[in-house]
């Protein structure tokens, strides 16, 4: 059964899959929506899943990039 989500509560759901690796992105997804199922759909309640559902996932770091300080000064 479809789920009733505005664009900004689906919007909400995507970007915080986009922080994940790419592999774990339509699991994120597909657990989200698991977890909604049966729930008063809400700002509050997706914002609630979507930590609790990110949290069960692992998180790329970061690229280093140098800092300004740590250019050469030719």
């Amino acid at each position: 059964m479809p789920i009733p989500l505005s664009q900004p509560q689906f919007l909400a759901i995507t970007n915080a899959a986009s922080a994940l690796y790419p592999a774990d992105r339509d699991p994120f997804i597909a657990a989200v929506a698991a977890a909604l199922e049966g729930q008063p759909i809400g700002d509050g309640i997706i914002g609630r899943i979507i930590r609790d559902v990110q949290r069960r996932f692992d998180h790329p770091e970061p690229e280093r990039s140098p800092s300004r300080w740590d250019w050469d000064a030719d």
